[in-house]
């Protein structure tokens, strides 16, 4: 008898723990504050500057104009939309520090802030607590069939990550 109790408190222990567990902290709003998010998923991005609500809507690739032609492959697309928590007017490019990694390893091509394309330019401009600002992140990237786009790093308090296969991409 003493065997099947243990036994039983160690399975119901065991789904308790697996229930818990989870790549994703989320507040009470269903904001993601840390882990590895969706399409369409919001996570809450904080920095020295502010606390910041990031949502990647979608993804496309673009291939660009004459002289427009990506160094790796292809232009990855993200448009996004941020909502300040901030208590300060603060440059979104001042506080989005975003990467992406092809097949997990990073691609260091990021096109830079204000530079713009026949297709559009990088999300830009001031916003102030409680605004929402809608852009684009472009990224020069090879072809791949899976990619993570990274917000955040070694020096922020947190990091979201939006993995993304081929599939998603539009």
């Amino acid at each position: 008898m003493k065997k099947f109790s243990l036994l039983s408190v160690l399975i119901l222990l065991a789904l308790v723990v697996s229930a818990c567990g989870g790549s994703s902290e989320t507040g009470g709003d269903g904001i993601s504050e840390d882990g590895t998010l969706t399409l369409g998923e919001t996570g809450l991005f904080k920095t020295t500057k502010g606390d910041f609500e990031v949502t990647i809507d979608s993804v496309k690739t673009e291939e660009g104009g004459d002289g427009e032609k990506s160094l790796r492959g292809t232009y990855i697309v993200a448009s996004i939309t941020v909502t300040s928590r901030s208590s300060t007017v603060v440059n979104v490019e001042d506080v989005l520090p975003f990467q992406i990694y092809v097949d997990d390893i990073v691609n260091w091509n990021n096109v830079t802030y204000g530079k713009e394309f026949s297709f559009g330019g990088q999300i830009s401009g001031e916003i102030s607590e409680g605004e929402s600002l809608s852009g684009n992140i472009i990224f020069d990237a090879r072809k791949s069939d899976t990619y993570t786009i990274l917000l955040g790093g070694k020096a922020e308090p947190n990091k979201l990550e939006w993995k993304l296969t081929a599939d998603e991409i539009q």
